[in-house]
């Protein structure tokens, strides 16, 4: 599509976002056995992510971190905009693609969340969501959308994705702020990168 046709037409996904709705639904099974067979505490201690907890070498929180919620509201406000978001970048980069960049974030958000939290607010607190992932979600599609050779959404839509996961990581408990910046961080790093070298190999061809 050329460049003035992508500025003035809205992108409509067409592809079924298969990772997306896998990625969803794994949250949704896992809250509901962690729901049934934990307490709170338990699921904290088991796979929240922390700094101490890294200190001890126990990285696989940072999977598990990543797909463990507190409550329905929590899981909800995620997995509303992960899907929103995920079937306009899954089509756009392919599964694989789209798949690792979500775990990038993910992972890299909790890094720079931990390594803030415990050095800037001098606290070790353990935290746990999607939230990290999904912010880093929204960095790369406001960084293609606003780039020239990306496609177009409705930046409203955008904008009430956002405001849904920041209302939800204002009014739960336990959430890492710093995560969701961390993770927004990195997906506006990974938007830039992909929509830079996309637009040279453009040009070149």
């Amino acid at each position: 599509m050329e460049e003035n046709k992508v500025r003035q037409t809205y992108y409509n996904p067409s592809v079924t976002p298969k990772v997306t709705i896998a990625l969803v639904a794994i949250n949704v099974i896992l809250f509901v056995l962690e729901y049934n067979f934990l307490k709170i505490e338990d699921l904290w201690d088991k796979f929240g992510i922390g700094w101490d907890y890294l200190m001890k070498n126990q990285w696989y929180r940072l999977f598990s971190a990543m797909f463990t919620h507190a409550s329905i509201a929590h899981l909800g406000s995620n997995m509303i905009a992960l899907y929103g978001v995920g079937m306009y970048l899954e089509e756009k980069f392919g599964s694989k693609r789209f798949l690792i960049y979500y775990l990038l974030c993910g992972i890299l958000g909790e890094l720079l969340g931990c390594f803030f939290g415990n050095y800037i607010l001098e606290q070790n607190y353990v935290s746990a969501g999607a939230s990290g992932a999904v912010f880093g979600l929204f960095g790369i599609l406001i960084i293609l959308s606003l780039r020239r050779q990306m496609f177009r959404i409705p930046f409203v839509r955008i904008l009430l994705f956002i405001a849904l996961s920041a209302a939800d990581a204002l009014t739960e408990t336990g959430i890492d702020i710093f995560g969701h910046a961390g993770g927004f961080l990195v997906g506006i790093v990974i938007g830039l990168i992909y929509s830079f070298t996309t637009g040279k190999k453009a040009q070149k061809e």
